[in-house]
């Protein structure tokens, strides 16, 4: 089972996430229904895991408007009472910004120059994030049988949209046997340069706020009334603070404090903020009387979700006490500016760091060392459905191995192959060895 073949035909598998939730109640996030487009891919998975000697099992994640039932796999191998989980996601982002779908799940094999070295990668939709990671699993896992521990393998649906795939995951009984956790999702984050010779110690966290902003509505044709107050003239000036707050915004965080190998590797990251979407009332001659803010944000652990909401709370109270904002009044009745959560179906997710002097970071740094050179570790800019394995299992240790690439989420996204035959020895091993962790972790 060659990984980089294997890849090949993943990219061709059309997983992109539709990206379409049909929210029945508004009000009721468990009534939402999200479509989904793994199908197709997950059988194709399913066949390759048999093939290697892996019991497989669907566990249902949600029904789509249609009915359709969307599944992750759960697979596993091996004898004993422990277990080191391996996982992965199936679903892609949009094509839209190739030239063309076709374009987008065609592999193309070409010569870039990377670090001053001519390196064979291969370009298509999914080939990094994270086509390149499935693939390799597969290669570094089928032959083993483990007879003293169980090699558990999972795929997961919807990891781009609302990461129910994860979530479900996350509170199952399938994870009640793992120590540990390898994910060969792609690498971000400041240190990534080197590929799997970069261990990604956690990810950050995110939420998203809504701010709901009011006017006082009123005829538009009496617009020049100083009485009326246009919810799209608050937003806009809510906005501009936030757009400020941007700027501003440092959440610092040192996942590493030792020296590492590279010498021009960093150990720490920031959070970071934005405004994703204002809106303001519907186009009609009436002036705007709602406006609404989504603003997100990427969270350092100990940054908790709470805070941020505070935070906001914080800014619009100063607003109102310069002046800057209008209290809008209803029927007499003080209408504030309101911050809230916004709705989804599974929870945010909070951000997580497994520390550099874990066993089990310990047990995999001598792996990549020996295999393919240990060069820095790394902290991941953007979540994933590992948060959601950290918060729902805080005790177990999760790490990030990755191959080198770039462009995800935009055209042309590609991985370099050798990165990916060395992710594949780096899997085998640390599987292989998984029992050295078992002993000294007891």
């Amino acid at each position: 089972m060659d990984a980089v073949r294997l890849l090949e035909q993943l990219i061709q598998f059309d997983s992109v996430n539709p990206f379409v939730c049909h929210e029945t109640d508004p009000d009721d996030p468990a009534t939402w229904k999200l479509a989904g487009n793994e199908l197709r891919i997950a059988a194709y998975l399913e066949d390759r895991l048999r093939e290697a000697g892996f019991t497989v099992r669907r566990q249902p994640v949600h029904a789509g408007p249609d009915g359709t039932v969307h599944h992750n796999l759960l697979a596993e191998k091996g004898r004993g009472p422990a277990s080191i989980l391996f996982y992965g996601h199936m679903d892609t982002v949009t094509a839209r910004p190739w030239l063309s779908r076709e374009q987008a799940l065609t592999p193309v094999r070409s010569i870039r120059r990377i670090d001053g070295t001519d390196r064979e990668i291969m370009t298509g939709l999914g080939a990094n994030d994270m086509k390149a990671g499935l693939a390799a699993a597969l290669e570094a896992l089928a032959p083993l049988e483990p007879d003293r521990w169980r090699i558990k393998l999972a795929f997961g649906v919807d990891e781009e949209f609302y990461s129910t795939g994860g979530y479900v995951l996350s509170r199952s009984d399938f994870l009640d046997d793992v120590r540990a956790v390898v994910v060969p999702e792609t690498g971000d984050g400041p240190n990534t340069r080197h590929g799997p010779g970069a261990i990604t110690l956690g990810r950050l966290g995110r939420c998203e706020c809504a701010i709901d902003v009011p006017g006082t509505g009123g005829h538009g044709a009496q617009a020049h009334d100083p009485a009326h107050v246009s919810a799209a003239a608050e937003t806009v000036k809510i906005a501009a603070r936030l757009e400020r707050l941007r700027a501003e915004y440092r959440e610092r965080f040192t996942f590493c404090a030792e020296p590492m190998p590279d010498p021009d590797a960093t150990g720490e990251i920031s959070g970071s903020t934005f405004v994703s979407r204002v809106e303001a009332g519907d186009g009609s001659l009436s002036i705007p009387s709602a406006g609404r803010i989504l603003v997100s944000f990427q969270l350092t652990p100990g940054v908790t979700v709470t805070s941020r909401l505070k935070l906001l709370d914080d800014l619009v109270a100063a607003m109102y006490a310069s002046g800057e904002l209008a209290r809008i009044k209803v029927s007499g009745e003080f209408r504030p500016v309101r911050v809230s959560l916004r709705q989804r179906p599974t929870p945010f997710n909070e951000a997580f760091c497994t520390p550099a002097d874990h066993p089990f970071t310990r047990f995999v740094r001598g792996v990549v060392d020996e295999t393919v050179g240990f060069r820095a570790f790394n902290m991941g800019w953007s979540n994933a459905d590992e948060n959601l394995f950290a918060m729902a299992r805080p005790e177990v240790p999760i790490l990030n191995l990755s191959p080198l690439g770039r462009d995800c989420h935009k055209a042309d996204e590609w991985v370099e192959l050798a990165s990916v035959r060395q992710l594949v020895r780096l899997l085998h091993v640390a599987a292989v060895r998984f029992g050295e962790y078992l002993k000294v972790s007891r």
